[in-house]
């Protein structure tokens, strides 16, 4: 995993394992939208919540939510490299080749 990510604190043992992220639900609103269409109301979640009483961050414990964790860790990832270039498969290809790494 990356060290930081857009709107995802994590939440680390004593011996600095992490154990859970605390997801900010206006950085990733789609992603939690999308929890609750496929899920309705998920009960056995814990939220960071503002004065106003508005839920504005969700912590997905890694044992219990793994599954889930790892499809919001993809669409982060996904959302951050969205905008960055691409190289052609071809161009790819020859590096690998020159370094050994792919043979053909």
């Amino acid at each position: 995993m990356r060290g930081t990510m857009r709107g995802v604190q994590f939440l680390t043992d004593h011996q600095g394992n992490k154990t859970a992220a605390l997801v900010d639900l206006k950085e990733h609103s789609a992603f939690w939208a999308d929890v609750l269409e496929e899920c309705g109301e998920p009960l056995d979640f814990q939220f960071l919540i503002n004065d106003q009483g508005e839920k504005i961050a969700v912590v997905l414990d890694f044992e219990k939510h793994g599954e889930l964790w790892e499809d919001v860790y993809d669409g982060i990832i996904c959302d951050e490299r969205e905008n960055e270039p691409t190289v052609p498969w071809e161009e790819v290809k020859r590096e690998l080749e020159a370094k050994r790494k792919l043979s053909v």
